[in-house]
């Protein structure tokens, strides 16, 4: 392996003088930091970035943290981090946390390890430890899709509240009664809570009476969501119409609908929340709530580098809006009841 002094001997020059091409470029004339860049692709040298952070204070990456990057929405957010900080000279780790918080926490050590100058972290306890320690250490920190509006995190999210509203008000404009909601766990998803809150609020708007037996909570997978659906087609008075907290259990639930007979949309509407690509593309076509993903994705990365480069600790919160999306799996009411079959009762709750 190629060493300074190699690309010293070859370039002519001193180590001191390779090093201050490497670490303080504008401080070198143009000629001599020419003569040691070929010099250094001659001989292959690579310098060794980590422990020039631990000199500069300064690694050019950034951390992040998703729940899913299986998900498809998280996927498109974190092309809009990696876009934005690429263009500022950046690069961002990613880490992948499950949903699970020791996942959560342990990956936050190693980004830290790894001296990213800064985190992006779709975190699943805001109020927990690992949050705590960052901002006593005062580092440099964003939460992404986040339901914090006011407090000293700055934070990038939608508004979960509206968007469970509006899911939940275009299932009664189309003269839906028994609506039910396919949640993601409160325990660690604070934004299906807000969309379960716009849900019940909107229920009560329209004087339909609220029935804890049509709320399900369970993962966010497309399994989750085909076993959910069953469980509550299997109820006594089963729904004929369901919100479901993103588009992978929607999707799982239309599954679900289909091996129990139901047809989509006569006998179940269903809507979903996220808006993914394949949303347009599956049969029927997936109504949801459109969340801007790639936008929250470059807006984080935006907000934590101002917060990195100017050093300035004042917390920024941006909600975005999100809008929904008619496609053909939400439909009038035609029946009052959805067309049941003997599988119905062997429904598995989740």
């Amino acid at each position: 392996m190629s060493t300074i002094r190699d690309v010293a001997r070859i370039a002519a020059v001193s180590t001191a003088t390779v090093s201050r091409v490497i670490n303080s470029p504008e401080v070198v004339s143009p000629e001599t930091r020419n003569r040691v860049a070929k010099a250094m692709k001659a001989c292959r040298y690579q310098y060794n970035a980590l422990a020039r952070g631990f000199v500069t204070q300064q690694s050019y990456t950034l951390g992040l943290i998703v729940p899913s990057i299986t998900n498809p929405i998280f996927a498109e957010s974190i092309r809009g981090v990696q876009d934005f900080a690429h263009r500022e000279g950046y690069q961002a780790l990613l880490g992948n946390s499950d949903y699970e918080y020791a996942k959560e926490a342990r990956l936050c050590e190693v980004l830290r390890e790894r001296q990213v100058e800064g985190l992006i972290i779709t975190t699943t306890k805001l109020r927990g430890k690992v949050l705590r320690d960052l901002l006593d250490d005062h580092f440099p920190l964003v939460l992404l899709y986040s339901t914090v509006r006011k407090g000293p995190i700055s934070a990038v999210g939608v508004d979960n509240f509206r968007g469970g509203y509006s899911a939940t008000e275009h299932l009664i404009h189309l003269g839906h009664r028994r609506i039910a909601m396919l949640a993601g766990r409160f325990s660690f998803s604070d934004k299906s809570l807000h969309r379960w809150h716009g849900y019940k609020k909107c229920l009560r708007d329209h004087r339909i009476p609220y029935d804890p037996a049509l709320v399900l909570q369970t993962q966010y997978a497309l399994e989750n969501g085909r076993e959910g659906i069953k469980a509550l087609l299997a109820l006594e008075q089963p729904p004929t119409a369901v919100f479901c907290s993103n588009d992978f259990m929607a999707i799982g639930a239309m599954q679900g609908a289909r091996e129990v007979g139901v047809a989509l949309p006569e006998g179940l509407s269903i809507v979903g929340f996220d808006d993914m690509a394949i949303a347009s593309y599956i049969n029927p076509g997936l109504t949801t709530i459109r969340q801007p993903a790639y936008e929250m994705g470059r807006l984080g990365a935006e907000i934590l580098l101002s917060q990195i480069k100017r050093r300035d600790g004042r917390p920024i919160h941006k909600i975005l809006e999100t809008g929904i999306v008619v496609r053909e799996s939400t439909a009038g009411l035609t029946v009052c009841e959805p067309k049941r079959n003997s599988s119905l009762t062997s429904g598995k709750h989740v």
